[in-house]
């Protein structure tokens, strides 16, 4: 499986704008609504990540995540939708995976893994 995610500029649809290359696969990306040069990442390992596309001009328009979140304290199962949460600080945002979790992240303090947690529970 392809680890590279591509963004694309539609008025420029020949070839890719930046490049990411993330650390395990994208399934699922999201830009900040504060900040659209900074974008959130859910891995396939259960992993979230976050990029600056302002690193591109550095590194030849392809970009590596700023940070990654720690694989033992993030989801079991590939992540399959991120949402930035808007509020003061612009760096929390949210996640949720098959594993049946829904997880909050502080992008400041992703090393200490999810600030909250939400167990979606499957009643019959």
């Amino acid at each position: 499986m392809p680890k590279a995610s591509y963004i694309w500029n539609l008025n420029n649809p020949n070839s890719p704008e930046i490049g990411l290359e993330p650390t395990s696969p994208l399934c699922t990306l999201a830009f900040s609504q504060k900040n659209s040069d900074l974008i959130v990442g859910g891995s396939y390992n259960g992993s979230i990540c976050f990029f600056d596309r302002r690193d591109s001009k550095n590194n030849g328009g392809s970009i590596r995540p700023t940070i990654t979140s720690v694989l033992e304290k993030s989801h079991a199962d590939p992540v399959y939708d991120v949402y930035w949460i808007t509020g003061k600080s612009g760096t929390e945002c949210v996640s949720t995976s098959t594993d049946g979790r829904l997880l909050w992240w502080d992008q400041r303090n992703l090393e200490a893994g999810p600030t909250e947690e939400l167990k979606l529970i499957e009643n019959f």
